[in-house]
């Protein structure tokens, strides 16, 4: 290989509503990818496209992604210089990943951690687009099963959340930043 520099795979990542419609999209690193899930990482300034207010929004913090390909969340760790972390999880159908795209349908609640607790919100949201999207009650009650699966999974501490995606953050404070490369 000789002083080649891997490309790093990028990836477009595509949060969706349940009709199908982009909501935001924004794109990834991978830092790494199994059959059963990917690792996706991102520098400050890091652009986000909401697509419903048609606007671009610009992050400066760097962050760590999980996707499990197999179960209905998905993991968003922001770190801070500091190495402090806030976690957001998005309750969302399985996500799919084909080609370079990496899609899923968010099912609106989120449980977020920051200053030291778990919080659910957005749970507005999710009445309101119940009725909107016309949510099957069978989706409905998925919906809050997966919330507590999710945070059973993070008071017992599986998988991802056993420390698990920690050790990504060293790599992830070192990437360069995609301003000037």
């Amino acid at each position: 290989m000789g002083g080649m520099k891997l490309k790093s795979k990028r990836l477009t990542i595509q949060a969706k509503k349940y009709d199908g419609r982009p909501h935001y999209s924004w794109e990834g690193i991978v830092l790494k990818q199994t059959e059963t899930y990917l690792v996706v990482a991102n520098t400050p300034g890091r652009t986000l496209h909401h697509h419903r207010r048609e606007a671009i929004y610009t992050y400066d913090n760097y962050s760590l992604e999980f996707y499990p390909l197999d179960a209905d969340f998905t993991v968003g760790l922001d770190v801070e210089l500091s190495g402090e972390t806030t976690y957001y999880c998005n309750i969302c159908l399985p996500p799919v990943l084909q080609g370079g795209v990496l899609s899923f349908i968010d099912l609106d609640l989120d449980l977020v951690y920051r200053d030291g607790a778990w919080t659910v919100v957005d749970e507005d949201d999710f009445l309101e687009n119940q009725q909107l999207y016309h949510y099957p009650v069978k989706l409905v009650e998925r919906t809050r099963t997966s919330l507590l699966d999710l945070q059973q999974r993070i008071a017992e501490q599986q998988f991802p959340f056993d420390g698990f995606l920690d050790t990504f953050i060293p790599t992830v404070l070192q990437m360069n930043t995609g301003r000037n490369d």
